[in-house]
C-alpha cells in the first residue's frame, strides 16, 4: 500500500468518524462523549482536507480551484532552474567532487594492474607494439628529409666556436686532454713500431741521398761514393736508427712529466684560450657547418641509418627470442618500473596530478551538469514533471496529509478541552455580566 492511498483512507476514516459523530450528536445532544468526539474529528477533517489541498495545490488544480495552484506547473522554468542549480551547487558542487575524487588511489590501482599484465614486460612489449606500428608505416628518405629540415633549421642559429671551446675546457676538467694524448702516444708507438714505418724512413733517407748527390758537386758525389763502398753510409742501419730514436722518444711521451708533452699540452691549452677572439677558426667553424649540413650526404647518412633503424624497431620481439631493441630498452624499463613501484613520493605526485587534471576537466565542463538537468526537465511534460516530483517527494508529501489529520485532532482535544475545563466554568462567568453591561 503506497502513501498516497494510506493519505486517502485516513481522511475518509476522519470523515466518515465526524459524519457518524454528528449523526449521533442530533440524536443526543446532551451527551459529553459525544460532543467530544465531533469537536475532535472535526478539528482532524478540517486539517486533513486543508493539507490535502495544500498538497494537491503543488501538482495540479484541486477541485477546480485555480487562484495559486498548480505550483509546479504553472512555475516549471523556475522548477526546472531551481533543481538544476540545486544538482549543479550543492549536490555535485566543485568541492564535493573533488574530494571524491581525491579519495581515489589511481596510482596504487594503476600500478596494481600493471603488475597483473606483467608490469616491466608487458610496458616493453607496449612500447615496442607501438613503436612497431609507426615504423611500418614509414619510409626512411621522408623522415631523413623532415629529419634533415629540421637539422639545418636549428642550427643555422648555432655559433659552433664557443661550443667548441667549451667542449675543450670540460675536456680539459675531466681529464680527457690527457686521454687523448695517451691515446695518441699509443697509437703512433703502434704506428712506429710497424716495419712499414721503418720502410718509410728508408724511403725517405733515400730521397735525401738522391737529392743532396744531384744538387752536390763532384767532390761531393765522390765523397759519398767512398763512404758506401767503405759501408760508413749504411742507409738501413740508419733507418733503423731513427726509428729506435722514435720509439724511445714517444715512450717518453708517454710519461705526463715529459717536457715535451708538457710543451704539447701547453701549446693546445694556449690555442683553445685563444679560439674565443680567433675570428679565422669561428669562419671556418662557420664554413665547415654550412658546408656539412648543405651536403646531399647528410640526407644520405640520415637516410642509411633511420633505415637500419626502423628495420630492428620492425623485427618482431619477444621477452623469450628479444632483439637488439628489446634488450635495449627493456632493462631502463625495468630500472624505472622498479623505482615507480618503491617510491612513495612519485606515488603521491603522480595521484595529485591525475587528480588536479581531473578536477580542472570537470570544472571545465562542470556546466555541463546543469545544463543536462535542464535539458531532461525540460523535456517533461506537466504530468511527467508532476510524476517525476511525486516519485522523488511524493510519500513526505503524502505523509504531510496524514500529520494534518492527526494535528487537527489533536489541536482540537486541546481546543475542547480548554473550553469546557478553562473557559465555560472559569472565565465565561467572569466576562459575561461585563458583557451584559455594556450592551445595556
Amino acid at each position: 500500500m503506497n502513501y498516497h492511498r494510506k493519505a486517502n483512507i485516513t481522511l475518509t476514516a476522519v470523515f466518515l468518524v465526524f459524519l457518524g459523530a454528528a449523526v449521533l450528536k442530533h440524536f443526543n445532544p446532551g451527551i459529553f462523549g459525544i460532543g467530544l468526539m465531533v469537536f475532535v474529528s472535526e478539528a482532524a477533517l478540517v486539517g486533513g482536507v486543508a493539507d490535502w489541498f495544500a498538497v494537491t495545490a503543488i501538482f495540479r488544480k484541486p477541485l477546480g480551484w485555480g487562484y495559486h495552484t498548480a505550483l509546479i506547473p504553472r512555475n516549471r522554468e523556475k522548477v526546472i532552474e531551481a533543481v538544476a542549480s540545486i544538482v549543479q551547487t550543492e549536490l555535485l558542487n566543485m568541492n564535493l567532487i573533488r574530494k571524491k575524487i581525491e579519495e581515489i588511489p589511481f596510482t596504487k590501482g594503476l600500478l596494481q594492474s600493471l603488475e597483473k599484465l606483467g608490469g616491466s614486460v608487458y610496458l616493453t612489449d607496449t612500447i615496442l607494439t607501438y613503436l612497431r606500428r609507426y615504423a611500418e608505416e614509414q619510409e626512411p628518405a621522408q623522415l631523413a628529409e623532415k629529419l634533415a629540415v629540421f637539422i639545418r633549421g636549428t642550427t643555422k642559429t648555432w655559433n659552433l666556436a664557443p661550443r667548441v671551446q667549451c667542449i675543450s675546457g670540460w675536456a680539459l676538467k675531466h681529464g680527457y686532454i690527457d686521454l687523448g694524448l695517451d691515446r695518441l702516444a699509443e697509437g703512433l708507438w703502434d704506428k712506429a713500431a710497424d716495419g712499414e714505418t721503418r720502410k718509410t724512413i728508408h724511403r725517405y733517407l733515400e730521397e735525401v741521398k738522391e737529392e743532396k748527390v744531384s744538387t752536390g758537386g763532384a767532390m761531393f758525389r765522390t765523397m759519398m761514393g767512398l763512404a758506401e763502398m767503405s759501408d760508413g753510409l749504411n742507409l738501413d742501419e740508419a733507418a733503423e736508427a731513427l726509428q729506435v730514436e722514435l720509439l724511445l722518444t714517444l715512450r717518453k711521451f708517454r710519461d705526463p712529466r715529459d717536457p715535451l708533452r708538457i710543451n704539447l699540452k701547453d701549446t693546445l691549452l694556449k690555442r683553445i684560450e685563444e679560439l674565443e677572439f680567433d675570428t679565422r677558426f669561428s669562419a671556418r667553424i662557420e664554413q665547415w657547418k654550412e658546408d656539412v649540413l648543405s651536403d646531399v650526404l647528410v640526407n644520405r647518412f640520415l637516410e642509411s641509418v633511420l633505415g637500419e633503424v626502423l628495420k630492428v624497431v620492425s623485427t618482431p620481439s619477444t621477452p623469450s627470442e628479444p632483439n637488439a631493441l628489446y634488450r635495449t630498452i627493456h632493462p631502463l624499463v625495468e630500472k624505472y618500473w622498479v623505482s615507480v613501484q618503491h617510491n612513495p613520493d612519485l606515488h603521491t605526485g603522480i595521484n595529485s596530478f591525475l587528480v588536479d587534471t581531473l578536477c580542472r576537466v570537470v570544472q571545465n565542463e562542470h556546466d555541463l551538469i546543469g545544463g543536462m538537468v535542464r535539458e531532461t526537465l525540460a523535456a517533461y511534460t506537466d504530468q511527467d514533471l508532476n510524476g517525476f516530483v511525486e516519485e522523488k517527494a511524493g510519500n513526505d508529501l503524502q505523509w504531510i496529509r496524514i500529520n494534518g489529520s492527526m494535528i487537527g485532532g489533536i489541536v482540537g482535544l486541546i481546543l475542547f478541552s480548554l473550553l469546557n475545563f478553562v473557559y465555560v466554568p472559569f472565565i465565561e462567568p467572569l466576562i459575561m455580566p461585563v458583557i451584559m453591561n455594556i450592551q445595556h
